[in-house]
């Protein structure tokens, strides 16, 4: 991606004030082996790590699932910027000097940036409007009955929604905003009638800013005041706000996530409010909705230790049942907090205190297994036999899914020794079960990839492996990106006829990246580049091990691999042509076959 609106020279001191390797560090926990440093992918769920970093080419790649780039490439995919926003953040973070704002060019379109100029208008509306005025004095006195300090009011800039409906309408319309926009941001609704009346979609709610990775209000949240329907209203998907790839509370709790390297996982809001309010600042929220798959990987993204601490009601075990196993598949730690009958963290917290949170609550949360075997009892009358063998059958399929042998054994004795049953059978009768389920998934087909790990050697995607002639392109666009006089040797010898799609073009980027006179460095030729699919391959390139100095001859075979290719691809057609003449019995057109045969040859031989 070329600087567009930042001077390249302002890009080259942001790139080269970081060590690529402290700043992954922040995100995956990286182990030296070799040149390079390994960790679990941040990208995709894996056990196994794939992920590599290369403090000598400042790059990472993940050889599980393609991902790669720098040092600014990394924190766009990890804190969801734009390349402009994320040069913004590492450059402000080192104080390197960036142009006047008025001279950068916004990253957004002009709608999205109008539409988040109102979203911020709108909180201010609210928070005003509960802080200020007699409209909003019955919603402040709820938050002061539920707790809430004036302080935590203010630090998560809670409002008020009257029941008026064009407060907010008749407000930013002044702004100079269209009802269209305001719309299309969630703010606003209209009727069915021709021409449409648009009206304020939240009227008589306590309002909750939801934010995106960078602390900018996306979205809202509305907690009507009394009996009326329904209780929580949020904002609809809007060209801003994806439920399921966003968490209240996250860019607030983020940097707190990190250092304890664990999420709580709560229900609703004012869990997490008044966990931040009691001092436990990890605590973010799903919006209104049973928790998502991209919900999950953000989460695995800050921290691979969850607490999911829901309500103690059915719906809320439900909801914790639901994100077992989504967040499990993000390759996340999981356990259960276990609320008292008829209390959500909401109210142990305001009774209790965030002490007895801690010890009774968040300490005493059950891993995955135990939850989900305890889940499983409310299906079923355990004082019937049958039902109880029914639940014996249930609990020995969940155990059966463990991975680790210690950890079934485990279960199995707890089953055991809860019901008063021989371990032996429970055993035998488990190892049925997982057979079974071993000859299903095999039946299925194999995992989405097969990533193995030995010693310093790089672990790769399973995939088809390369022919010859791909395999020269690949070393050959490799080193021409470490080395510029290489890469001239190679637009002299072979040009643009490169036959691999993905090497044609980062070749056709490095020959006008290097006319312009910049240098072999892979780490800024990846920003030259405008195509995601090419950044990835480029990282992939960058991550190869060469000798110091690659030999003539090596680089020579490459040359003449992929300059002869068109003419064995000839030569393969002729033959399959010479054998069809054959079987056919016509000699005269096998010989005529043979002699252009020939010639291929020869030329290939000139070539050599």
């Amino acid at each position: 991606m070329r600087g567009g609106p930042i001077p390249d020279e302002v890009i080259d001191r942001v790139r080269e004030h970081y060590d690529i390797v402290d700043v992954v560090g922040r995100y995956v926990q990286l182990k030296k082996s070799g040149r390079n440093y390994f960790g679990l992918c941040p990208f995709h769920s894996e056990k196994t790590p794939s992920f590599s970093v290369s403090p000598e080419k400042q790059m990472y790649y993940c050889f599980g699932c393609g991902a790669g780039g720098n040092v600014i490439k990394f924190i766009m995919e990890m804190e969801q910027m734009s390349f402009v926003e994320a040069v913004r953040h590492l450059a402000e973070e080192a104080s390197i000097p960036l142009p006047r704002a008025g001279t950068l060019a916004d990253s957004e379109d002009g709608p999205k940036k109008r539409m988040r100029e109102a979203l911020d208008w709108a909180c201010r509306l609210y928070h005003h409007i509960l802080l200020n005025t007699d409209q909003g004095r019955d919603a402040f006195r709820y938050l002061q009955d539920r707790g809430v300090s004036m302080e935590t009011i203010k630090e998560f800039r809670l409002g008020f929604a009257p029941s008026s409906g064009n407060v907010l309408l008749r407000f930013l319309r002044r702004k100079g905003f269209s009802e269209k926009l305001l719309e299309e941001a969630g703010l606003v609704s209209s009727s069915e009638s021709d021409p449409p009346r648009f009206f304020d979609r939240f009227r008589g709610r306590v309002m909750f800013p939801i934010h995106d990775f960078q602390g900018r209000v996306i979205a809202f949240g509305g907690r009507v005041l009394g009996d009326g329907h329904p209780k929580y209203l949020n904002s609809p998907e809007t060209p801003l706000f994806h439920k399921g790839q966003h968490l209240f509370n996250l860019h607030r709790a983020r940097r707190a996530i990190r250092k304890a390297r664990e999420v709580v996982l709560f229900e609703g809001y004012m869990d997490v409010i008044t966990a931040w309010q009691s001092g436990i600042q990890t605590g973010v929220a799903s919006l209104g909705t049973s928790l998502s798959e991209g919900q999950a990987r953000v989460i695995r993204r800050c921290a691979e230790n969850v607490v999911i601490c829901y309500d103690a009601d059915d719906a809320g075990q439900a909801a914790a049942d639901r994100g077992l196993d989504l967040l499990k598949d993000q390759g996340c730690l999981v356990k259960v907090a276990q609320m008292p009958p008829g209390m959500d963290p909401d109210d142990f917290l305001r009774k209790r205190g965030a002490e007895a949170f801690r010890e009774e609550i968040l300490a005493e949360a059950l891993p995955l297994p135990a939850f989900k075997l305890e889940y499983l009892k409310k299906d079923f009358n355990l004082q019937d036999e049958g039902e109880r063998m029914k639940y014996l059958t249930r609990a020995l399929d969940v155990i059966s899914d463990l991975s680790l042998a210690i950890e079934r054994d485990h279960y199995l004795r707890r089953l055991a020794d809860e019901f008063r049953l021989s371990l032996d059978a429970l055993k035998q009768e488990q190892q049925r079960i997982w057979r079974r389920k071993k000859e299903k998934k095999r039946d299925k087909g194999g995992t989405k990839w097969n990533t193995e790990y030995h010693d310093a050697k790089h672990m790769v995607a399973h995939r088809r492996r390369p022919s010859a002639h791909e395999e020269a392109e690949r070393q050959l666009v490799a080193m021409m990106m470490r080395d510029r006089s290489v890469a001239e040797r190679v637009r002299e010898t072979v040009g643009a006829e490169f036959h691999v799609d993905e090497y044609a073009a980062i070749v056709a980027y490095l020959y006008a990246y290097y006319a312009e006179g910049h240098p072999a460095d892979p780490s800024r030729f990846i920003h030259y580049v405008k195509d995601e699919r090419l950044m990835n391959c480029i990282s992939e390139l960058a991550m190869m091990d060469f000798p110091d100095s690659f030999s003539d001859e090596g680089i020579e075979d490459c040359i003449r691999m992929v300059r002869n290719y068109p003419l064995y691809k000839e030569m393969d057609t002729v033959k399959r042509q010479i054998e069809q003449a054959e079987r056919a019995g016509d000699i005269a057109k096998a010989a005529q076959l043979g002699a252009e045969l020939y010639r291929l040859k020869k030329r290939v031989q000139a070539r050599s």
